[in-house]
């Protein structure tokens, strides 16, 4: 079954979606910062005295005790370490989503709560097709393989590069490689065991949109596996936590079928299903 178009923003959804949001203008606010701050130090090139002398006023600049010049050839290569940070901090995002989607499988009768809870991050998104009975582009899953590799050097080998990366680089299809190149400009096929991993701009770029991919083909998949009665659950209680006041003030079917029509509409909720759900609400 394909998965679904369009994409459902339950609650959990949307805070991810906000937390991207946020790493994403961070990382690129820092690789800005660091270059704005580059071009600044060019006018000090030369000089002996040191940053704490010519920006006395500027936050923690003792910790950068250096010459402007030296402190200018440390920021020109800020590309290469925000690269290595920045896809470590967008697969532990995206990691944290994919527990909550194999979660409300759980909840759902899907998979097991244990194995919705154990499963290690390699085999997350297999869970997660196997329990709503569908599946994924392979394309960009094989590139997370990779970047997840590329993520276990960084933190775990000093970011040399060991044969299971080699081999997941190699594994990969021409559409993944070809695709690889033209969101990063670089090409991992070169890399061999031993090689330090010089990641920049066009990795981190890359694992923003590799993820932002995969965590809407597993919203789809959610669709197609979470029974219909589950959503309706999910929409009611979620526009309930959303407009508190609603249920008071008699509002509660224009304010929650109108909420679930926004956030949800790719399941199109009828009118009579949410009213349904708001009956059991009264009662419980």
């Amino acid at each position: 079954m394909p998965v679904q178009p369009g994409v459902v923003r339950f609650r959990a959804y949307r805070r991810y979606e906000a937390l991207r949001v946020e790493a994403s203008n961070a990382l690129m606010g820092l690789l800005a910062g660091a270059q704005l701050s580059n071009h600044l130090l060019q006018l000090n090139r030369g000089s002996d005295r040191l940053l704490p002398e010519v920006y006395p006023n500027v936050p923690h600049i003792r910790r950068f005790n250096l010459t402007a010049e030296a402190a200018s050839d440390i920021l020109a290569e800020a590309d290469v370490h925000l690269g290595a940070m920045s896809i470590a901090y967008v697969l532990a995002l995206h990691e944290d989503s994919l527990k909550t989607c194999l979660g409300m499988a759980a909840e759902a009768g899907l998979i097991s709560r244990r194995r919705a809870r154990d499963t290690r991050s390699a085999g997350q998104h297999e869970a997660l097709q196997q329990a709503c009975g569908s599946r994924i582009d392979s394309l960009p899953l094989e590139q997370l393989a990779v970047l997840r590799r590329m993520r276990n050097a960084v933190i775990h080998d000093g970011g040399r590069v060991d044969r299971g990366l080699v081999d997941a680089i190699a594994a990969l299809s021409p559409g993944a490689v070809l695709a690889w190149r033209k969101a990063s400009g670089s090409d991992p096929s070169g890399l061999a065991p031993g090689d330090v991993l010089r990641l920049g701009h066009g990795e981190m770029l890359l694992a923003l949109a590799v993820t932002k991919t995969v965590d809407r083909a597993c919203n789809g998949l959610l669709q197609i596996g979470l029974p219909r009665d589950h959503w309706i659950r999910e929409a009611v209680s979620d526009a309930l936590v959303e407009h508190p006041s609603a249920r008071r003030s008699g509002t509660a079917l224009r304010k929650c079928h109108g909420f679930a029509r926004h956030h949800y509409g790719p399941l199109r909720l009828s009118r009579a299903e949410v009213e349904s759900e708001l009956v059991h609400h009264r009662d419980d």
